[in-house]
Order: C-alpha cells, then structure tokens, then sequence
C-alpha cells in the first residue's frame, strides 16, 4: 500500500510539475498575447497606412506625371546651353570687345577731323579757282586756234595769189 501511495505520490508530483509547466507556458501566451487596446492601436495604425496609401489608378496617374516632369525635364536640358558652351560664347563676347575697343581706338573723332575737314575745304576752293582758270586758258586756247587757222589762212591765200 505504501508503494502504491509512493507511486499516487510520484505521479501527483509529475501532474503538478506538468500543471506548473503548462501555467509558465499559458503565462508566457498571455504576456505575448496583445491586449485589446493594443489590438486597436494596431488597428488604428492599418488604417492611417491604409488612408494614405497610394491605390493603383493614382500610381498610375503618378506615374503619367512623373513620365510629363521627365520629358519637360528633357526639352529643357536640350534647351540649355551647357557651361562649356557657355564659356565659348563668352570668350567670343570678349573677343568682339576687345576688337570693338581696338576699332574705337583707331577710329578718328569729330575734333581728329576738323583739320581734314578744313583742308578739304581748302582745296575745295584751290580747285575752283584752277576750274575758273582752266576755262579761261581754254577759252584763249580757242582765240588762238582761230587766230592761227586765219593766219594759216591767209598765208595759203598769199602764196596762192603768188
């Protein structure tokens, strides 16, 4: 009888050992187990991420503006002038200054021409008088061709009459 007591007593120890290590089990679950207010939160979370998810027809409506930004983008950047070319035209710029300022520096002013000017006018007037004389040379060149036809004249007429 003693020995069945030991065994009732060896199997009540093996029962409470398993009841004890099935509490630390269920006692584990729980702590692991979310609350209610935890579920809710959780909850709470799926649906702000599910508000401000994106749904298919915006993606691709997205995607369409995305596609209109980037062929924008490509008309621009095949607008652009690039640095390099930026720096040739420049440097041209330069260029054409220097030889704009090298032009004006060559160039006679106003008062660089008055002295010219007066000469021209000068000899304006230095030709107008040959001109005057000129015309009145001729007109003695003329009295003495015809002077010089009528005495070749008149000397044929005189050895004519010999």
């Amino acid at each position: 009888m003693e020995a069945l007591l030991n065994q009732i007593l060896d199997r009540l120890d093996q029962l409470h050992s398993s009841v004890g290590s099935l509490t630390s089990e269920v006692n584990d679950i729980k702590t692991k187990m979310a609350t209610k207010d935890e579920l809710a939160q959780l909850q709470s979370k799926v649906n702000d991420i599910e508000a401000k998810m994106a749904t298919k027809d915006e993606l691709a409506e997205l995607r369409f503006t995305v596609n209109e930004l980037q062929s924008n983008i490509n008309e621009i950047q095949a607008k652009m002038a690039t640095k390099e070319e930026l720096a040739e035209l420049r440097s041209k710029v330069n260029e054409l200054q220097s030889n704009v300022n090298e032009i004006q520096a060559k160039m006679a002013t106003k008062d660089d021409l008055a002295p010219i000017w007066q000469a021209v006018l000068e000899t304006n007037e230095i030709v107008k008088k040959i001109e005057v004389n000129q015309e009145r040379h001729e007109h003695i060149l003329a009295i003495l061709s015809k002077r010089s036809i009528e005495h070749e004249a008149s000397i044929a007429s005189l050895r004519h009459a010999q």
